[in-house]
């Protein structure tokens, strides 16, 4: 027996890896929007309202020539700035610009500054409304950037957005793949009643979940088994029961010629019960014979359903060339439908005998061939059902054909006699059974 597969399919960790990628994005995404709507806005209103003060002041501070620039106070001239003429402004320089002007009424130009760095956090240089008065170039004033307002932790909440988002993930991941399908598998199982027959677990989620449905699955179909065994062991009562039932009639009949007076009697009252005795007898094979309404009918494992069926028989005789198809039928219909087919070829045909199935369309086509000596021959041999209301002593009365018939019927479908390719007789069975290719697809992967 096969062990269990306890790791992640091919499939499993691609939807894994893929939950992480989209979850780190989604977090890096969530952090640069949150940054957008929230960070930004204070930090531009607060280096605004700092570089507004500290231009004033140091405006102030230029318009008498005598009065020296407080230590500390960096102002050059145009031409010496880190890199040459102010740059074209980047999106917050131009953000802080407007909220200088909208705030403060100052229309001053921005520039970031460029290595090599006046200091190691970075600054703004922003543009006076001063002139040099020796070479009438424009004054800048250099503003370092504080700490509170810097982006220093930018690349490490860039990683924990990244991490957070991929924890997300991971955690969507487990809930649609793992805490969903065992929540369902719980719930169906909690579901299931007494009466058979128990239906059947989807197949979902991540490979170790979809085995255990699977195993899961297989016991539910041994607990249905036994309402098949019931039925099977109530077919072999009646078919025991006709052979001395037959006999005794015989017997009957010839002591009710032959005898007279109150011995004749008492063998026409045998005879009477020994009448409501086959009454009995047949209303039993009716009863075994009966078939499910369609309500009854569950999805199946096409190749694991007929693998049962063909146990009994020895494996030199039965060949199964069956695919891995989820069909919606009666089992125990089929199962009876199969035991009839299988021992008519084994009787009439030759073995050994193949079960096989295809898929067309929307139909199955599930075929039994033996290698008996062809179609004609075969269908002579096989005895049609008695109509007669004698009590003929013969062992078969023609129902198996029918028995299968009925079954293709009640799934509206047909069974057809032709010929093997390999010579003998192929019984082929095309049913409207199978689950559509999506579910099945989802349900076997």
């Amino acid at each position: 027996m096969a062990r269990p597969r306890a790791r992640l399919a091919g499939l499993d960790w691609l939807l894994l890896v893929a939950s992480l990628a989209l979850g780190g994005i989604a977090g890096y995404l969530g952090l640069l929007l949150g940054m957008r709507l929230l960070l930004e806005p204070r930090i531009v209103s607060e280096t605004a309202l700092r570089l507004s003060k500290y231009t004033v002041l140091v405006e102030q501070v230029l318009q008498h020539a005598e009065a020296p620039l407080p230590a500390g106070v960096l102002v050059r001239q145009q031409n010496q700035l880190p890199s040459g003429p102010p740059a074209q402004a980047g999106r917050f320089e131009r953000l802080v610009e407007e909220a200088m002007a909208r705030e403060f009424g100052l229309q001053r130009r921005l520039q970031r500054d460029q290595p090599p760095l006046q200091d190691p956090w970075g600054g703004h240089w922003v543009q006076l409304n001063r002139f040099d008065q020796r070479t009438g170039q424009t004054l800048w004033l250099f503003q370092s950037q504080l700490l509170s307002n810097s982006l220093w932790y930018l690349p490490p909440l860039r990683i924990l957005a990244i991490v957070i988002g991929a924890l997300a993930g991971l955690v969507l991941f487990l809930r649609l793949k793992v805490e969903r399908p065992l929540g369902q598998l719980l719930t169906l199982l909690a579901e299931q009643g007494s009466a058979a027959p128990l239906q059947l677990l989807p197949e979902q989620g991540i490979a170790p979940i979809r085995n255990l449905s699977l195993r899961i699955n297989r016991l539910l179909e041994r607990i249905n088994n036994t309402a098949s065994a019931r039925r099977q062991l109530l077919h072999g009562l009646t078919h025991d029961l006709g052979g001395p039932h037959a006999r005794l009639m015989l017997r009957t009949e010839i002591l009710c010629e032959r005898l007279s007076g109150e011995n004749g009697e008492l063998a026409q009252a045998m005879a009477l019960d020994l009448d409501r005795l086959r009454e009995l007898t047949d209303q039993l094979a009716l009863l075994g014979e009966q078939e499910l309404p369609a309500e009854r009918r569950q999805p199946c494992a096409l190749d694991d359903l007929c693998g049962r069926i063909v146990a009994s028989h020895p494996s030199r005789l039965i060949k199964l060339r069956l695919p891995r198809l989820l069909v919606n039928l009666d089992p125990e219909g089929l199962q009876r439908a199969l035991n009839n087919l299988i021992d008519n070829a084994l009787e009439y045909g030759a073995p050994p005998v193949e079960l096989s199935a295809v898929r067309r369309g929307r139909d199955l086509l599930l075929r039994v061939d033996d290698h008996g000596a062809g179609v004609t021959e075969t269908l002579l041999a096989i005895p049609g059902p008695s109509r007669s209301n004698d009590r003929q002593r013969q062992r078969h009365r023609g129902l198996g054909l029918a028995i299968v018939e009925r079954f293709c019927v009640d799934h509206q479908g047909r069974l057809r006699l032709l010929e093997a390719p390999g010579g003998g007789l192929r019984d082929e069975l095309q049913l409207p059974v199978l689950v559509d290719w999506a579910t099945q697809s989802a349900l076997l992967a």
